[in-house]
């Protein structure tokens, strides 16, 4: 390990370290001035270990996770992955509760422990609102439907019924249980395609097969077919082998840097991610085509949208933003992309980002909801 590698790594442990004690103190002074009878040595030394434990569970999860029983991981697992979600809120609220303290104490006559009563309280209801909230929203998927024009004419089709879902993240918190009511969601409403446009998998592919997932994704039932491309998570586990040939067995076209004419009447392009070592250049895996035929191109990252528009792509479907999954990540990632969620159309191109469907870490969505998008194309020319 070169010494750059190993002073970020001792910088961001640093880090970590004197964030989580500065809330983990700011924990203290509150249950002290709450329980200020039962505020003892013994006490403090059990809050500070919990405080410890919970502050590195999800990495112990990681760390550990073949060693430990699979009901112990899960559960260590999912109370980590909610800390990091409280501990992201925290960082604000007690910066806030700091200065507004500060001013309270200087302009009123309060004593520092009713402010610290005050303020902890707000800070624990809001945190308590906000992760519950987000768990809902998580849990309650919305439809999200747009309405697409293509200026060309096939003969076998005067429009198309699309479902695109993308960032599944299926794993220990998004669980085949999940899966089931995507599915279900999906052949409800009766799409000719179906598109999945990456992170089917969050990193680790061992809870896909032990749920036997597959068996869910074979009951998909679109009228002309399941495409779906990988997107940087399922790469970074090294299962994307075992995904391609699970998700073949269920009749999804995995589509890798390749091209397929469907129907004789449009193409469905999908692209590696920009996680793969080697990805085709677009104008490359555009080479052959019939331009006047519809492409429709799947990419899971939104990145340089000015490339398939001027190859003249139709429509691509992309995915990975989560639109930031956390408010107010959204204006962090509305400035990275040039759409990050939403409908953007440049020229003839249309472009549709999705926020998706799972999560990423906590199991919760405080930015924007879970969602499924339902997309009608015309053709007309």
């Amino acid at each position: 390990m070169n010494k750059r590698i190993l002073l970020n790594i001792i910088l961001v442990t640093s880090f970590f370290l004197l964030i989580n004690f500065y809330i983990g103190f700011h924990g203290w002074m509150y249950i002290s001035a709450l329980l200020a009878k039962w505020a003892n040595p013994t006490v403090r030394s059990i809050y500070w270990i919990l405080f410890w434990f919970i502050s590195f569970s999800y990495i112990f999860s990681r760390v550990f996770k073949k060693r430990l029983p699979n009901p112990l991981f899960k559960r260590l697992h999912q109370v980590g992955a909610y800390w990091l979600a409280i501990f992201y809120y925290l960082i604000f609220f007690i910066i806030a509760s700091d200065f507004i303290g500060l001013v309270i104490k200087i302009t009123t006559n309060l004593k520092s422990n009713k402010i610290i009563l005050i303020l902890g309280t707000i800070v624990l209801l809001s945190i308590i609102f906000l992760i519950s909230k987000g768990r809902k929203s998580a849990l309650n998927t919305q439809i999200i439907h747009y309405d697409l024009n293509v200026d060309k004419s096939i003969d076998k089709f005067k429009e198309l019924s699309i479902v695109l879902v993308s960032d599944l993240h299926l794993s220990t918190l998004v669980t085949n249980k999940r899966l089931e009511f995507l599915v279900a969601e999906i052949n409800k409403l009766s799409p000719d395609l179906v598109l999945i446009a990456g992170d089917i998998i969050d990193e680790d592919i061992t809870p896909f097969v032990e749920e036997n997932m597959i068996e869910t994704f074979k009951k998909l039932k679109p009228k002309i077919g399941t495409y779906a491309v990988p997107g940087n998570h399922d790469y970074y586990g090294g299962h994307l082998d075992l995904l391609v040939k699970h998700l073949k067995e269920a009749d999804i076209h995995i589509l890798l840097d390749e091209k397929e004419l469907v129907e004789d009447s449009f193409y469905i392009i999908g692209r590696k991610d920009l996680a793969s070592k080697n990805r085709l250049e677009l104008d490359d895996l555009l080479e052959g085509i019939d331009h006047s035929k519809p492409i429709i191109l799947l990419d899971h990252q939104p990145y340089h949208l000015e490339i398939p528009t001027q190859l003249g792509v139709d429509i691509q479907v992309s995915g990975h933003t989560h639109r930031g999954q956390f408010m107010p990540n959204h204006l962090i990632t509305r400035r990275l992309y040039e759409v990050d969620w939403g409908y953007l159309q440049k020229n003839n191109s249309h472009f549709v980002v999705s926020s998706g469907f799972g999560t990423w870490g906590p199991p919760i969505r405080t930015g924007n909801p879970s969602e499924i998008v339902t997309i009608k194309v015309s053709f007309t020319k």
